[in-house]
């Protein structure tokens, strides 16, 4: 993201609650804005621990692993579905039902930063879907889509994650939408 770009918006980044920054910003962009200066920023090879342990996880494709990373009344959201689950049994059974409807899931990390309380992962989520979208054309296809992580901490167990993605760009290769035309914005004149 552009330097000047990022220098504009991370006061009103700052400023907006999390949920409406990311709408506003897209979780990349936020991301963006929030990481510039900090030294705890990571890539790939620097991941945060609690943020590896809950990608190891994921990827492990072993829910109750996932669910342990949560505090007893641990929430996971997902935002764009606007579906939020609480507790660590039922974070490990929203999980599981991902994981059966979801094959070959992995998620690759791009960047991640922590801070006090809070940490973020940004990662390419990859998955074949295998029900979750039961339209018969849609079983067997695969798809990847960027994906953020916004995880609120306590202690080193995750208190909340919300995660944040393009539901568009999974309904588009799965075959279901036609691709918006795509434009490129003339922001000089």
């Amino acid at each position: 993201m552009n330097q000047h770009i990022i220098n504009a918006i991370q006061p009103l980044a700052n400023k907006l609650s999390r949920r409406n920054a990311l709408i506003w910003l897209g979780g990349s962009g936020l991301t963006s804005a929030f990481v510039v200066g900090s030294s705890n920023m990571a890539r790939a090879d620097k991941t945060p621990k609690i943020v590896q342990e809950w990608l190891d996880a994921q990827n492990s494709n072993n829910p109750a692993k996932v669910a342990e990373l949560y505090i007893d009344n641990g929430v996971l959201e997902d935002v764009p579905n606007q579906f939020k689950v609480q507790g660590q049994q039922n974070i490990q059974c929203f999980v599981q039902s991902v994981q059966k409807n979801l094959i070959n899931i992995k998620l690759e990390v791009l960047n991640a930063f922590i801070g006090q309380n809070q940490a973020t992962v940004e990662y390419v989520f990859f998955a074949t879907n295998n029900g979750l979208i039961p339209v018969p054309s849609t079983i067997g296809r695969s798809f990847s889509v960027r994906t953020t992580t916004v995880f609120d901490l306590q202690g080193n167990k995750i208190q909340r994650s919300s995660d944040y993605y393009d539901r568009t760009a999974i309904l588009v290769q799965l075959g279901l939408i036609q691709a918006p035309p795509a434009s490129t914005p003339n922001l000089c004149s």
